[in-house]
């Protein structure tokens, strides 16, 4: 009890952002998750989640989205469904709450984000919620673990790492398919075509990288890079980081000393 209560209070002020990563290791349902306001029931999707609240994501008409601001302040109810990859059966949250605010979001006319507070978070979410913080906790002692120690790409790692040899760079406002050559925790290898943008060293960069289980954008900054001969950039991005590719890495590592484990020796007792 008294451990629980120290990571109740080590984790009471972070805040998860809902990614495809977030979803896939909560075993949250997204399109299962309802707001209630009086007699009307909001589907939407979860964008933050924390011990205090959450932040969601539903689709409005102007006119919708004015009419619900009248229930700012009152009472609302919250239906998130969670069926992590060990559980048989789906587990439902409800979740009483207070409506803070129902606004547009930036740009997105049609899109409004529903603010609620919990009253409080229930004891279910607040132990989904120290378990993917204590997930995300492992995998940043794992990012400082596997940094300097890059893999090659190969068809090899490749399929083992289920890498869809896509990847794309977004630097000062352009954009550039590039070939990846070698990925670490910390840094990336590539070559940007002739027709690529022109990196500078310590300029910062987006790379976006397309694998079977997610495709995700990592920031960086342009550590070197080198022109070559023939035209083409060979560059090296120091990476920040991202608990989707710091995973992949670890399952990538775990499969690696599988494979090198020797097979045991035939009984010659017989």
């Amino acid at each position: 009890m008294h451990h629980q209560t120290d990571l109740l209070a080590q984790y009471q002020n972070e805040t998860a952002a809902i990614t495809p990563f977030a979803q896939a290791r909560m075993g949250l349902k997204p399109g299962q998750t309802v707001v209630k306001l009086d007699t009307y029931g909001i589907i939407c999707v979860p964008y933050r989640l924390s011990m205090a609240g959450a932040v969601l994501v539903a689709s409005f008409s102007r006119e919708e989205l004015a009419f619900f601001q009248k229930y700012v302040n009152g009472l609302a109810g919250l239906t998130l469904v969670f069926q992590p990859g060990n559980a048989q059966n789906p587990m439902k949250i409800f979740a009483r709450c207070t409506l803070r605010s129902v606004s547009p979001m930036k740009g997105r006319e049609s899109i409004g984000l529903i603010d609620v507070l919990f009253k409080p978070c229930p004891p279910d979410l607040v132990q989904t919620l120290i378990d993917y913080f204590m997930l995300l906790d492992r995998l940043k002692v794992e990012y400082d673990d596997y940094k300097g120690k890059p893999i090659s790409i190969n068809p090899d790692t490749a399929k083992t790492m289920g890498y869809n040899n896509y990847c794309t760079i977004g630097y000062a406002g352009a954009q550039a398919k590039v070939a990846l050559f070698a990925l670490a925790s910390d840094t990336a290898d590539f070559l940007v075509p002739m027709n690529g943008p022109i990196l500078e060293q310590d300029k910062p960069i987006l790379l976006k990288l397309f694998f079977q289980s997610y495709q995700f954008t990592v920031a960086g900054a342009v550590a070197s890079v080198a022109r070559l001969q023939n035209g083409v950039q060979k560059a090296r991005v120091a990476l920040q980081f991202s608990s989707e590719l710091v995973s992949i890495i670890e399952q990538y590592r775990f499969s690696e000393r599988i494979a090198s484990k020797p097979a045991a020796a035939p009984d010659q007792s017989a």
